[in-house]
């Protein structure tokens, strides 16, 4: 079966539904789905995990997915908070004569990380320009081994309410991963780009590593 890469966050979506399953990615070659990595909680066994997981997308999408290609990995109960998620606690924008100042402020297990953009004053460059800060802030949480890249942001509409998509890139040890994020737009729409931002990155945080054990600070280009 010949499959797409944006079908994916639907195929997630799914997953993410069903009992005991706290993440998920798919992994695709040539078209087709080379590896599907599953993070679960210990209340079901892995065997039933794989079963749902096939009966499920089997039933949404038509799909037959071969048992050996699932891998789930468990952690215990309470385990998933030690794997703090990403946390935006401020955003500010600074305009000039120049353009726009984007400086994006995260917090992690205790530990703070800035992230740092500059763009010209349009609501695309200020969206862009907010992502990449984000972005950057990310990235200065994680180890050398990996690294994060925004590969795109946009405000789109999805079930009549506007909301903003952030694909991000993880880079290490010469792999590439997608992750996709998602944020309704709410009071402050500039917010609401970060926190898509994080949205994607949140989502695998449990397999990422800790933060650095220093605070960070990412610089301008």
């Amino acid at each position: 079966m010949n499959l797409y890469a944006a079908d994916t966050a639907a195929w997630k979506a799914l997953v993410l539904r069903l009992a005991g399953v706290l993440g998920a990615e798919f992994f695709l070659e040539n078209g087709s789905i080379r590896e599907i990595h599953v993070l679960a909680d210990e209340t079901r066994s892995p065997k039933q995990i794989v079963r749902d997981i096939q009966s499920a997308l089997s039933a949404k999408f038509g799909m037959e997915i071969d048992h050996r290609i699932i891998s789930v990995a468990q952690i215990p109960d309470g385990a998933r908070e030690t794997h703090c998620r990403m946390i935006c606690e401020r955003l500010e924008l600074i305009s000039d004569r120049t353009g726009v100042s984007a400086v994006v402020h995260l917090t992690q297990g205790g530990h703070s990380f800035e992230g740092r953009a500059k763009c010209d004053a349009t609501p695309g460059g200020r969206t862009g320009a907010i992502a990449l800060a984000a972005v950057r802030a990310v990235d200065g949480a994680f180890s050398d081994e990996f690294h994060v890249v925004l590969e795109d942001v946009r405000r789109t509409e999805f079930s009549s309410r506007n909301c903003i998509l952030a694909g991000l890139v993880l880079k290490s040890k010469g792999r590439s991963e997608p992750l996709l994020g998602a944020c309704y737009e709410g009071e402050d729409p500039n917010f609401s780009v970060a926190l898509a931002v994080l949205d994607a990155v949140n989502r695998r945080i449990a397999m990422m590593p800790c933060p650095n054990a220093a605070e960070q600070t990412m610089p301008e280009e």
